[in-house]
């Protein structure tokens, strides 16, 4: 059944006639084959070992941080397939190029279908960030014998988490390196992330005071959505100096109220941008807000910008850490 069924999803995938007027999508051959066996590897996904006998060769991410940090890492040739990149998550200018050539299998969420007729042997996402149970899952690529990887950071939708931390990523990229086998370049690139973290910890060694921060992300109404505690926008805004005001709420990306905001008088708004409205609509939003005219980051127009892509895990975390930190205490980084 699980052969009929392959062969079903492979017939009516990528060979299916384009629509009017669109080109078929590029066929991507995979990574050049070394024949050199491998000893196999194990690391920690979401609190559990999983082990990789192979190196993977066909490759397929979801979503424009995740997709960002596989290139950043150098898997490009490896990859096969993307999706979840829509036109309002801008992927960073260095990358483009590179993902160029790469066929898009799907706008929005993942697609089992189209991941199988990649003939992916391996995928990248996470919790939420193209895994929904139902859907695509690791158990469900199991079945195709496709190996998967999850991102930590949302492991907490899974597992219970004390918190969530820039070394997050740092161990994805990590575990990335040892599943393809080239440790020593990950390892350089990461140490160099820790080196710049450490500078920015450095410089803001015995600061007296945190800013309360609140993270806007979407909504008008009576709720919005933010980061709680286990977002990754929390960790950036520990790491530089300030406190998220919703940092008591044990979730990643939450509901919250108006009122709440107004209790707890952030001093900075970051807000994320991606979707409608831009950032400046957002902006400009929230300062006409007329509940909020009280609010300390709106008398002060203290406003500061995450792409959406740098807003989770991925590897603009860290340069981004320091743009807030720079905000937060402009007098540590003269």
């Amino acid at each position: 059944m699980l052969a009929l069924g392959l062969g079903l999803l492979v017939a009516c995938s990528p060979e299916s006639p384009p629509p009017a007027g669109k080109p078929p999508p590029e066929k991507r051959a995979a990574a050049p084959v070394d024949a050199t066996p491998v000893p196999p590897v194990s690391v920690e996904v979401c609190g559990e070992t999983v082990r990789y006998d192979k190196v993977p060769r066909r490759a397929v991410t979801h979503d424009v941080n995740i997709t960002e940090m596989f290139l950043y890492l150098g898997l490009g040739d490896a990859l096969v397939g993307y999706s979840g990149i829509r036109n309002n998550k801008n992927i960073a200018p260095q990358y483009r190029e590179r993902l160029a050539g790469v066929p898009e299998l799907s706008r929005q969420g993942m697609s089992l279908e189209a991941i199988v007729g990649a003939q992916a042997d391996f995928v990248f996402a996470g919790w939420s960030y193209g895994f929904r149970e139902g859907e695509v899952t690791p158990v469900a690529l199991r079945e195709f014998g496709i190996q998967s990887y999850v991102l930590t950071e949302s492991c907490v939708r899974k597992t219970a988490r004390a918190r969530v931390s820039l070394e997050d990523t740092f161990e994805d990229m990590l575990n990335l390196g040892r599943i393809f086998r080239v440790e020593a370049r990950v390892r350089a690139l990461v140490e160099q992330q820790r080196a710049e973290l450490r500078a920015i910890a450095t410089a803001l060694q015995g600061i007296e005071y945190r800013p309360r921060v609140l993270v806007y992300d979407s909504g008008t109404e009576a709720l919005f959505t933010t980061s709680g505690r286990f977002g990754m926008p929390n960790a950036m805004i520990e790491a530089a100096g300030g406190r998220n005001i919703f940092d008591d709420v044990q979730n990643s990306w939450v509901k919250g109220s108006w009122e709440a905001v107004v209790e707890r008088d952030p001093e900075w708004i970051v807000i994320v941008d991606y979707d409608r409205p831009d950032a400046q609509g957002k902006i400009d939003f929230l300062l006409g807000k007329p509940e909020l005219a009280q609010v300390t980051a709106i008398r002060r127009k203290n406003f500061r910008v995450l792409e959406y892509a740098e807003a989770t895990p991925g590897p603009r975390n860290v340069e981004r850490t320091r743009m807030l930190a720079t905000a937060f205490h402009p007098e540590r980084f003269r």
